[in-house]
């Protein structure tokens, strides 16, 4: 409720109806980050062009690259099911896809756009952990404000 009260403490809800600042509150969409699955990051590095490079890096004589290639495959095409979502925010994510394009297995273009797979936009109101918000919830957050 206390994200709700900041939010209708804004000036841009001053002048609403209870019934406008509703609708206003439900219809504002934020940016956020995501896990993303890894069907999706293997599908971006197909339709990219540079999955094969990555399979044919396993083969490589630089063992370097090899490792590179072994770990990335691991992560993204874990055959077991058991890594499902990728945190492209953590540390070592953003270290390999560095060492990809290090590599040169990808373009750091590339690696941008699978970085950009973790960006969503959502409704506000699940962003804050409320439902919908009502008439009676935006009543109640104006009375704590004392509007």
């Amino acid at each position: 409720m206390q994200a709700l009260v900041a939010e209708l403490s804004r000036p841009e809800y001053a002048g609403l109806s209870h019934e406008q600042a509703a609708a206003t509150v439900n219809a504002k969409r934020v940016s956020v980050r995501k896990p993303v699955p890894t069907w999706a990051v293997r599908q971006a590095a197909i339709e990219a062009g540079y999955w094969a490079a990555l399979v044919e890096a396993r083969e490589s004589p630089s063992p370097e690259l090899r490792r590179l290639a072994l770990n990335t495959l691991a992560w993204v095409d874990d055959q077991s099911g058991v890594i499902q979502l990728v945190d492209m925010d953590r540390p070592a994510v953003v270290a390999l896809r560095a060492a990809l394009v290090a590599a040169a297995v990808c373009s750091q273009q590339q690696a941008d756009a699978l970085s950009a797979l973790a960006d969503a936009s959502v409704p506000w109101t699940q962003s804050a952990g409320l439902p919908e918000v009502g008439i009676g919830l935006v009543i109640n957050a104006r009375r704590q404000i004392g509007a």
